[in-house]
């Protein structure tokens, strides 16, 4: 019985002996290649790990602004309405790079503050100007930012010219957008309001571009009617195809 028990032992060990050295081996695993990534003509969203309670979705993704990236020919006149010194302190709300480019290249100024609610938009300003002081406008109007400059922080008062570079953008009243400038300006400021396609781009932007374009561009009584009820006075305005233009100098 103890010889039948040791051979079977043998034989058992054997033949996982030959089961394990007959056995078929699995390739290699081929190396894990990265695949370039697509390249997007667009931004492409902050990844988020949370959004706070009370905090809605749309006040936290990113917006696509690329579609105001080209700058007209009606630019220069825009700037010159700033009436800009080397001593000027401006602000430029809801700017483009190429805006910011063009001012800094005909009007040097002793201050030029960024304000916008693309933080992408503003990252491209601030990689080809560092000396441009940035500042994000959260949430789009309503008082929480933009376009009410809540977000510039109160040491950069006394602007002598502000810029509104896409008040359609912002989703406030012109008389919201000047009795937040009046708290803001130096006495004699001048806020330019311009859009250098004018209205001849603009309903289709809005067709095209609706979560962006979310007001109308004010009409010459209701800059009045705005103006006088916060101490400006309508110094210029233009309302064509190629321009819209309104220049307001602060009395306060």
């Amino acid at each position: 019985m103890a010889a039948t028990f040791i051979s079977l032992s043998l034989a058992f060990s054997t033949l996982l002996r030959t089961t394990a050295t007959t056995r078929p081996r699995l390739a290699p695993r081929p190396p894990n290649l990265k695949l370039p990534k697509r390249l997007s003509l667009y931004p492409a969203a902050p990844r988020l790990a949370a959004v706070p309670d009370g905090v809605a979705i749309a006040d936290v993704v990113e917006k696509d602004w690329s579609f105001l990236e080209s700058t007209g020919a009606c630019l220069p006149r825009a700037l010159a309405a700033g009436a800009l010194t080397p001593a000027s302190r401006v602000l430029a709300v809801t700017p483009t790079a190429p805006f910011v480019d063009a001012l800094l290249a005909s009007s040097p100024c002793e201050l030029l503050v960024a304000a916008h609610e693309s933080l992408y938009v503003l990252a491209g300003v601030k990689e080809e100007h560092d000396e441009v002081r940035c500042f994000h406008l959260e949430g789009g109007g309503g008082g929480r930012g933009g376009g009410v400059v809540e977000a510039v922080p109160e040491r950069f008062n006394d602007f002598d010219a502000v810029f509104v570079c896409y008040f359609p953008g912002m989703g406030i009243s012109a008389a919201a957008l000047l009795k937040s400038l009046a708290k803001r300006c130096s006495k004699g400021a001048r806020v330019v309001i311009f859009l250098d396609q004018g209205r001849q781009n603009l309903e289709q932007q809005r067709r095209e571009h609706p979560d962006v374009v979310t007001s109308d561009l004010p009409s010459r009584s209701a800059l009045e009617k705005a103006a006088s009820g916060n101490k400006y006075i309508l110094a210029e305005f233009a309302d064509d195809s190629n321009l819209y233009l309104a220049v307001l100098q602060f009395q306060g």
